[in-house]
């Protein structure tokens, strides 16, 4: 089933766009963060960057068959919810504790790749604003605080 569906994907006609490719799973993968709490299903970060070219590619067909039936597995629609009792806060309280809600990680994967294929678009478009920093890789607050401060300095220094 595994090279069926590979060989589909491989040759595919040119009039049917290839929505997610391993290259896009892989990369998703890779960008994951060690030492995340698992969601639900219990698959921890670390694990997927094990995971065989086999696997690789039917999440390849899964996640295209999602975005093609346009239908979100229900299953992902749960969550788990720890609550985190905040630092130096009255833990017979409830206020003292923080909700934290736990995904699937496949589910956060699919989520990934979408948000680069997105952006992507997006930026090859000219859709995204040089000032929009928060979503953006490679673009931090603090980059954009330096920014803000070298437009002040030389807006002053013009008064002068």
């Amino acid at each position: 089933m595994v090279d069926e569906a590979m060989r589909a994907h491989s040759f595919a006609p040119a009039s049917e766009p290839k929505l997610i490719n391993p290259p896009h799973v892989q990369d998703a993968i890779r960008g994951l963060k060690f030492g995340k709490t698992p969601g639900p299903e219990g698959i921890p970060n670390r694990d997927l960057r094990h995971t065989p070219l086999s696997a690789i590619s039917l999440l390849v067909v899964l996640f295209t068959e999602i975005l093609r039936t346009q239908y979100f597995p229900a299953a992902w629609k749960h969550s788990r919810l720890l609550s985190i009792l905040k630092p130096g806060k009255d833990q017979a309280l409830p206020l003292s504790y923080r909700p934290i809600s736990l995904l699937d990680t496949i589910d956060k994967l699919f989520e990934k790749i979408q948000l680069s294929k997105i952006l992507c678009e997006m930026s090859r478009r000219g859709l995204l604003l040089d000032e929009q920093f928060g979503f953006r890789p490679k673009n931090s607050t603090a980059l954009q605080l330096a920014r803000i401060v070298l437009r002040v300095s030389r807006n002053l220094a013009r008064e002068d």
